[in-house]
């Protein structure tokens, strides 16, 4: 780890000259604004420079996770594309994901970005129960006060060449609260960096997941106590059901078999991410059910009209599919079919194409590696021959 800090040094000296990124609307916004990029692969084209060139140029604050190789190089070009649909695609090149929390987008291990707005959300659920249990209280809480003010939005910033240990410890004495455990963290040497106007549970969940720890508020005094990742992070919420409770509870577990479903009553509980329990409140709408979910990214312009410009090198041709979904374009496959078929769809290919039709380049660069192409209309489907 302090060997990629040293190489980050010079990079995030420009930071010092930025403005403090964007919150708010502004920060929504300038997720939404389209941009053109281009990496070409070089020395110079790693993936934290281009998340750092964006944070320079767009105002937006990027936390990369200290296990994402931040010396990979990038190799990647976009056309008029939304922000935050190029920071994915580049996560994409480095096997990450990505998460908005607050005002800062995360970058990091795809298993910790699924389970990491939850890990929040049930952290801030906690506080809250803790500060409305203090203020019942007649005798004096430690909760009482840091409870309100863990509830603030503050920007935490700090240096090149600090370590994480020391960057919590200041965010402890901002917070006016004490951390346990922060003597088995290991000793890493990070970039300088910051996160824009957060919440103690975001901040303090941003940092600690990236070494697959959360923590736990120690109850007698104003403390937090770091503890591991649980295998599994779930957050309850409950829906009024129909008559037919019963049918709609199995259809729900049909429909989300990552989720945990029981029936109380007229009530459906769910156990489910964050993010799946917001498509799960959507799916129990009137007409949810029924309902067709939009395509993500979905385009300005019908696929037959739409022209690409884009460049990867020794890029697994899985890799390449998944840059073209990111970009809007509905592809149709199933990895087992091509596996039972010896065709590997982690082979690498170099790509390089300009202003060329999507017909033209699934025929021109999928055909040749033994996938059959078939457009009809919006879709395109995959096949091995």
């Amino acid at each position: 780890m302090a060997q990629w800090a040293l190489c980050w040094g010079l990079l995030n000296s420009l930071t010092s000259v930025a403005a403090e990124p964007f919150s708010g609307k502004k920060f929504d916004d300038a997720l939404e604004q389209k941009i053109g990029r281009a990496w070409g692969g070089g020395d110079g084209d790693s993936i934290r420079q281009a998340l750092l060139q964006i944070t320079v140029s767009n105002h937006v604050s990027i936390v990369l996770d200290r296990r994402v190789d931040p010396t990979q190089s990038v190799s990647l070009t976009l056309q008029a594309t939304p922000l935050r649909d190029v920071i994915s695609a580049l996560a994409k090149t480095a096997d990450a994901g990505i998460v908005v929390v607050g005002n800062v987008v995360y970058v990091g291990p795809i298993e910790s970005s699924k389970k990491l707005r939850t890990l929040i959300e049930l952290r801030h659920e906690e506080l809250s129960k803790l500060a409305s249990s203090a203020a019942k209280k007649t005798e004096k809480s430690p909760w009482k006060n840091p409870g309100a003010s863990l509830s603030q939005r503050r920007t935490f910033a700090w240096q090149d060449f600090d370590r994480p240990r020391d960057i919590l410890k200041q965010v402890a004495e901002k917070l006016k609260i004490e951390i346990e455990g922060l003597d088995k963290l290991p000793h890493d040497l990070w970039a300088g960096s910051s996160l824009t106007q957060v919440t103690a549970t975001e901040a303090l969940s941003l940092l600690l997941v990236q070494f697959g720890a959360t923590f736990e508020f120690v109850l007698d005094r104003a403390a937090i106590r770091i503890v591991p990742i649980p295998p599994r992070v779930l957050i309850e919420r409950s829906y009024p059901l129909p008559a037919n409770a019963q049918e709609t509870a199995v259809a729900a577990g049909k429909k989300f078999p990552d989720a945990e479903f029981t029936v109380g009553g007229t009530r459906l509980v769910a156990q489910a991410t964050v993010e799946q329990q917001a498509e799960i409140a959507a799916w129990l709408k009137p007409g949810g059910q029924k309902a067709v979910k939009p395509a993500a990214n979905k385009p300005d312009k019908l696929l037959s009209e739409r022209r690409f410009t884009l460049k990867l090198e020794n890029a697994a041709i899985g890799d390449v599919i998944k840059t073209f979904i990111a970009s809007g374009v509905q592809i149709k496959y199933d990895p087992m079919q091509f596996a039972d078929a010896n065709v590997s769809l982690d082979k690498k290919i170099n790509f390089e194409v300009k202003n060329a039709s999507a017909e033209k380049i699934f025929r021109d660069h999928f055909e040749p590696h033994g996938i059959e192409v078939t457009i009809n209309g919006e879709e395109v489907r995959l096949r091995p021959k």
